[in-house]
């Protein structure tokens, strides 16, 4: 290999040998070593470099071998001059030896740094540079060669190469931005990672100023200005700067980078260098914030959390676990959880578990584990494995529990309200049904008699709605306990609904001791009893069936006992009723009046007609009433007090009141296109559809068929209507409010809570029952409400409509009272469509 190294004092040499020594003339053979004066061998034997003469077409090819030859090749003049194997001694490799020697003569008598690898005595390697002296070669081949030890540079080179080949890999591949910038800001470094983000093209010594992007279309990742302000800062401060720095990549997104500036300065403290190091650490910082979102999560968690290493021993808890069990964490880490347990479960319980654990990676399921009071208690528990991706061992385990106390309690109170009367305590209606049957079998195997009492409290609702709900739930409660008090062996109570009562009486011989024993009971029920500090007096009424002459199962015994309840209430309360089969005949005709009214329902067989309501002032009709009639081709006319009700009852009403608004408002329709433009449709609002929640969207269905505008639909409601769920019930009537439709407070004065429904929402007509009305001119009493009512109204900014006018007498003593509209015999009857239709026609 040759070398670009001149060894060190060659010229020197040169001159000496040429001009102190030896007189040599031009073409003169050169002597040889043997010949050499004392002097010369003398000064060759203590140069620093290495002198040799060599003959390589000789048989010996080295004739002189200096001391420094000897010190590094290790072999002294004595084994390499004259010896005819000196060179394989030096070169023991025939190639190397060979392409060596091949170099020497390419380059013929002179030559210059040839690099030769030398094997010294020692077994070790030597650079040795050579070079042939010009002024002592002579024509018979012999070369006078000076040598230079370069091993040890050769070696410092070597390892500068490879220091800058490893320092210039590792800065193109570093992931961070690295640049350097000298001290006016120019740019001189800067790897593929920051040029790629930074937006420079590949050019050094060019200012920040004036630099070129590699996509111009794209601007620069990092926002320049405000990292050249960092940079000044970083100077002025002079020391090394570590910051946290954000920046918009510029398509919107938020890149967080960790940044170290490294300042040089000279002698003088002139700014030298600035190396900057920016590391992206978004991904760190989003993988850090969702670390601490989630250990926020898990110590919020209201569940118990438990994660244990791959030896089950915890390593975590969190707080909601120190809540569940009452140890804190400090008294838990590094134990197993198997403390926790109970002892209610068995070996088998907990193998199963983790096997399901060990093949699934997860189990859940219900266990019962001990708090730190002693105290056991259930909770709902959740386990999973953590594996390692790579080897798939298990790595954690994570337990997630919850506290099933509240939730065990709420099941048994649940249990205990499916069967109990939440008011009295007694069996409600559905657990009485299920004694009360197995009784009368109990009783079928024994050919006993049963008396079945169905009781029911006179005038409750009046006094429910005077006194208030509490004090109502007050007297059901001493109801029941008097009911329960005199209850002998084998009597069953139970709370049927609202106020009514069932009570079994087992092994009784005739209707006659059952007579007696509801009159006992009727006695006891009708003792004064003191209701929010007040004394009251209450009657009850009781029907009473037989077993088994009035039925053979409950639900045949039950409906003879309620109709004949029914049947002594209309006696004049206060009263009992033994079953009949005429009430049976009654209860037979009702389901049949059920099934024709449904299919009158299915069939439109029903019909509007329409009473005018008229202003009283001008006698003029401004609107209308639907009232609904049913003509049943067997039974003729049935009244809308029978049928109502039972559509009512059996859940017809809603598809009902459905009809009877569509029907109303298209009708409206009519008369508003025949010209009659000013006319209101009043509709009643049955409390069912309240019930039920379809009233908005059936008077919402009205309107958008009928077109008609919401303000000429008044929806009449009566105080039942708001007595159900008021909170609901207001909640609709502001929406039917917000659509734009009137709102009419029906048969008002009836109920005690009417001023209060009116304190509470603003109606916008007030209807007079026709109770205060027919007696109006007769009795001062009633006189004295209606003027009360008028006076009300109109303070409240309400109309008021008048029922049940039947005379002029009336009519002319509610224009007196300045009541606004009125509707009754007076004025027309209930009319067919084309009737009222004539009747608007009429002058």
């Amino acid at each position: 290999m040759s070398s670009s190294v001149d060894p060190l004092g060659e010229p020197a040499i040169e001159g000496a040998l040429a001009a102190d020594h030896f007189y040599v003339d031009e073409g003169a053979e050169a002597p040889d070593a043997q010949g050499m004066p004392a002097e010369l061998v003398s000064v060759f034997d203590n140069l620093p470099v290495m002198v040799c003469c060599m003959d390589f077409g000789a048989e010996v090819p080295v004739l002189y071998w200096n001391r420094e030859c000897e010190r590094c090749s290790g072999y002294s003049a004595a084994e390499i001059v004259g010896n005819p194997g000196a060179l394989q001694l030096l070169y023991p490799e025939p190639l190397y030896l060979a392409r060596k020697t091949a170099d020497i003569v390419a380059q013929g008598p002179h030559f210059r740094g040839l690099e030769w690898t030398l094997t010294s005595k020692a077994e070790g390697k030597r650079r040795i540079a050579w070079s042939s002296v010009d002024g002592l070669a002579g024509p018979d081949g012999k070369r006078w060669c000076l040598g230079l030890d370069i091993t040890a540079h050769s070696e410092s080179h070597r390892q500068l190469r490879d220091r800058d080949k490893l320092l210039t890999s590792v800065f193109r591949h570093l992931p961070d931005m690295v640049y350097l910038k000298d001290g006016d800001g120019r740019w001189l470094l800067a790897n593929p990672t920051a040029r790629a983000v930074l937006g420079l093209a590949e050019q050094d010594g060019r200012s920040s100023s004036s630099l070129e992007v590699v996509e111009p279309s794209r601007p620069a990742a990092i926002d320049m200005d405000h990292s050249a302000l960092t940079e000044e800062a970083t100077w002025q401060s002079g020391r090394i700067s570590h910051v946290q720095e954000a920046s918009d990549d510029g398509h919107g997104n938020l890149r967080y980078y960790d940044v170290i500036r490294v300042p040089t300065f000279g002698r003088r403290g002139q700014r030298l260098h600035l190396l900057v190091v920016r590391r992206d650490v978004t991904d760190q910082r989003i993988a850090a914030t969702k670390l601490e979102l989630a250990g926020r999560v898990l110590e919020q968690s209201t569940d118990g959390i438990i994660i244990t290493d791959a030896d089950n021993r915890i390593i975590m808890v969190n707080a909601a676990f120190s809540e569940i069990t009452g140890y804190q964490a400090e008294e838990v880490l590094g134990r197993d959880p198997k403390f926790l347990a109970s002892g209610q479960h068995d070996k088998a319980f907990y193998a199963q578990m983790w096997s399901v654990l060990a093949g699934q990676g997860r189990w859940s399921g219900e266990i019962w584990n001990r708090r730190s009071n002693g105290e056991v208690y259930p909770q709902w528990l959740s386990l999973s494995a953590l594996r390692q991706r790579s080897t798939e061992e298990i790595t954690h385990y994570v337990a997630a529990f919850s506290d099933l106390s509240s939730r065990k309690a709420a099941e048994e109170k649940i249990a205990y309200l499916s069967s109990k009367d939440v008011i009295t305590g007694l069996p409600n209606r559905a657990q009485a049904t299920l004694q009360a049957s197995l009784a009368l079998k109990h009783a079928e195997l024994n050919n006993d008699r049963v008396a079945l009492i169905v009781i029911d409290v006179d005038n409750f609702k009046n006094l429910n709605d005077s006194l208030g709900h509490s004090v109502g739930d007050q007297l059901l409660r001493e109801i029941g306990a008097r009911l329960l008090g005199q209850a002998r062996e084998r009597t069953m109570v139970g709370r049927l609904s609202g106020d009514e009562f069932m009570v079994l009486l087992p092994g009784v011989h005739g209707t006659t001791e059952a007579a007696h024993a509801v009159r006992a009971l009727m006695d006891l029920l009708g003792q004064p009893v003191v209701l929010g500090d007040l004394p009251v007096n209450i009657s009850v009424s009781a029907g009473i069936a037989m077993f088994p002459s009035d039925g053979g199962d409950f639900d045949t015994l039950f409906g003879r006992a309620d109709a004949a309840m029914f049947a002594a209430k209309r006696k004049g309360r206060a009263a009992y009723q033994f079953a009949s089969a005429l009430m049976n005949e009654a209860a037979i005709d009702r389901l049949q009046i059920e099934a024709a009214l449904r299919r009158a329902i299915d069939n439109q067989a029903l019909r509007l007609e329409y009473q005018p309501l008229v202003h009283l002032a001008s006698g003029r009709i401004v609107g209308a009433e639907a009232l609904c009639r049913w003509d049943d081709p067997e039974r003729g006319a049935v009244p809308p007090g029978l049928f109502i009700p039972i559509a009512e009852d059996c859940g017809l009403i809603e598809a009902l009141g459905g009809w009877v608004l569509k029907t109303a408002t298209q009708q409206l329709r009519q008369w508003h296109d025949a010209g009659h433009t000013e006319m209101m449709m009043a509709v009643n609002l049955s409390a069912r559809q309240f019930q039920r929640g379809v009233v908005l969207q059936q008077v919402e269905d009205a309107l958008v068929a009928s077109g008609i505008a919401p303000d000429r639909l008044e929806l009449e409601l009566t105080e039942t209507v708001l007595l159900h769920d008021g909170d609901a019930v207001m909640a609709t009537l502001r929406r039917l409010k917000a659509l734009g439709t009137k709102l009419s407070m029906d048969d008002f004065g009836t109920g005690y809570s009417s001023l209060a429904y009116l304190r509470r929402f603003k109606f916008d007509k007030i209807k007079i029952d026709r109770s205060f009305v027919c007696d109006l001119i007769d009795d001062p009493d009633n006189a004295a409400i209606v003027r009360g009512i008028i006076s009300l109204a109109q303070s409240l900014g309400l109309s008021v409509l008048a029922e049940g006018v039947e005379t002029e007498a009336i009519a002319q003593r509610l224009r007196h009272l300045q009541c606004t509209f009125a509707q009754g015999y007076l004025f027309d009857r209930p009319l067919r469509p084309e009737a009222f239709g004539a009747r608007l026609g009429a002058p």
